[in-house]
This record gives C-alpha cells, structure tokens and sequence, in this order.
C-alpha cells in the first residue's frame, strides 16, 4: 500500500467529484478543477473568508456537489468568523458567480470548532458537520436551541435559497431538539463520511486535551448524543451525565496522536485486502485500519499534516496534506 500524489494545491481541505472530474477546496479561499494533474481555480472566496492562520480551523472547510442538479455547495467561515453554507451553478465545470445562493448560516460564538464537512447521499440530503465553536467549554454542543456540536441533515432547495427539513430527521417536529440536527453531542466533527452499503455515518471528533475518538451513527441510532462534555472520548469529565450517550468505536490518548482524522470504510478494488475495512488516520501523519481482526496501523508514508480523507465515485480513497497536496492510496 502506497500513495500518489494526484495534485500539489496548497491547503486543501476537501476534495468532490463531478462529472468524472475532481475539485479541490484550498483553506484560503480558491475552489479548483483538477484535470490531468492541472489544477485550475474556478471560484475563489479568499476576499470573503478568513486569512488561513497557523493552527486556524477557519477558511474555506467543504466541498460537495447536489446528486440531483450538480451544484457546487461550499461550507466557509466569513469574515466575521460565522459558518456560511452556500450553492454555485457551474457551467462547462466553471462556476457562475451569478448562481450563487445562501443554503445555511450559523453564527458561531467563538473562532475555532468549526466543523465544515459537506456530503451528500444519493438522494440529494446534504450532511452537515457542526463544531462547538470554542466558546463555552463545550456546553453549546448539548444545547437544543443552536445548530453547534452536531451532524446536521438538510435538503437544499432545488429552486431558491434555504432549504427544507427532510421528514424522517429525528427531530424533524422540533420539539425535542433542532429539526435540522441528527445527533449532537461532538467537539468538532471535523472529518466523517456516509458508508453507502451499510448507512452508517462515521465520525472523527477531535478531541480537548487528552483523548481522540472515532465514532459510528448507525441509521436506528439517529437523535443520539455523543457525549461531549460530559465525555472526552471515553472519559467521563462530569460525574453526572443526564443523557445516554454512544460510546466511541475506538479512542486514543494524546500520546498517539493530537487530532483525529476519520476516513472512509474502503469500498474500493485497487487494494483488496482492505475491502471492508474502515480506514482513519491522525493529523501527524499515522493511518490505522479497523478490521475484522480489529485495529491494525499501515505501514504507509506520512502525508505532511493529514487533514482530511476523500472517496472517488469507485470507492478509492485519497488523502489530504496540508502542506503537500492530494495523495491517492494505491496498492504496492
């Protein structure tokens, strides 16, 4: 097993498919077309989104297209530090800026724990990670009023800004909770992703000071808590804790890792003694498989900073390097 690397753009931090061809979001504001190695900027949101800072999690954070019209949806901070999720209309695979349409906006309390990962599933419901925002010691991931701490579901609008709440959401009357929430209880969900076979949505929430922990919402277990801050990973921080929380799939102390980088089940063929086995990694580089045989670590070359994963229409995984690009996993 090994990488490739597929394009060199700076900061990326998600990566989509549309068409057969691939976008790279870059933390400081430019969206790019990647066409035989080639990268070229069709849409550049650095004058409206925050100055990349070293250790800032804000910027340009998502990328994903609508299954059903092929937009573009890009997830951002402004510059007043808030989350904005918004659509482009593309044209012969360059965006019209004349298109664009506000999905989303969440005003965030504080400048970091963002979140920001898009995914769409086949029917066009748009997946939405959701920080804490790093301003009340975690508490705002347990409140009910705010769209903070949580893995969100919505359905754009095909015609129009907003968007609507699918009907099988867990709190889709909003009484117990926001409509728009699937689970809350998270940190800063910073990278997940949706196993088509199976709908189980993985989640890696990156951790306070001690413990790093993956996580697995299975479709019976939508409307769960995840625990945070009544939890760090499995470690009770509160002695009363009023909600049932899911445990994490796997966690790891500091002394491993300092920030937790959850991928993809692998449902690819290039490398098929991973087929089925669900692939994460931490942002200093390391890469574990969890299997039938449990958890195994890759003998694999470390990417400079991995910040994120993504996953072709075939199933073949990629990595992202903050400081040196796209890497695709390949077999030896």
């Amino acid at each position: 097993t090994g990488l490739e690397l597929v394009t060199d753009v700076d900061k990326p931090t998600a990566v989509a498919w549309r068409d057969g061809e691939m976008y790279v979001s870059s933390q400081a504001g430019p969206i790019h077309r990647v066409v035989d190695g080639v990268a070229e900027v069709v849409l550049d949101l650095s004058a409206e989104t925050f100055e990349a800072l070293p250790g800032s999690e804000r910027g340009v954070l998502g990328l994903a297209f609508d299954p059903r019209d092929g937009r573009m949806f890009v997830n951002f901070t402004d510059l007043d530090h808030d989350t904005r999720v918004e659509s482009f209309e593309l044209d012969d695979g360059v965006v019209d800026p004349a298109s664009r349409r506000e999905v989303l906006f969440v005003e965030q309390p504080g400048i970091g724990h963002n979140g920001g990962r898009l995914l769409f599933d086949a029917a066009g419901h748009l997946y939405i990670g959701s920080g804490d925002g790093g301003a009340s010691n975690g508490w705002d991931a347990q409140d009910t009023t705010k769209l903070l701490g949580a893995i969100l579901r919505i359905t754009p609008r095909l015609d129009g800004d907003g968007y609507e709440i699918p009907p099988d959401n867990p709190f889709a009357d909003g009484v117990a909770d926001r409509p728009e929430v699937l689970a809350r209880g998270f940190r800063n969900p910073w990278t997940f992703s949706l196993d088509d076979d199976t709908g189980d949505i993985w989640i890696g929430d990156v951790g306070n000071n001690t413990i790093e922990e993956i996580s697995r919402l299975r479709r019976d277990q939508w409307g769960a808590n995840f625990g945070w801050p009544y939890f760090e990973g499995n470690d009770r921080r509160r002695r009363e804790v009023p909600v049932e929380v899911v445990e994490p799939v796997f966690a790891y102390p500091r002394a491993q890792g300092v920030a937790v980088m959850a991928g993809h089940v692998y449902r690819g063929t290039a490398i098929p003694a991973l087929r089925g086995a669900y692939l994460f990694g931490d942002m200093t580089g390391p890469v574990w498989a969890i299997g039938a045989e449990g958890v195994t670590r890759l003998d694999l070359e470390r990417v400079n900073t991995l910040v994120g994963w993504a996953e072709d229409p075939d199933g073949e995984l990629y990595l992202l390097g903050l400081h040196d690009g796209v890497f695709r996993l390949v077999g030896s």
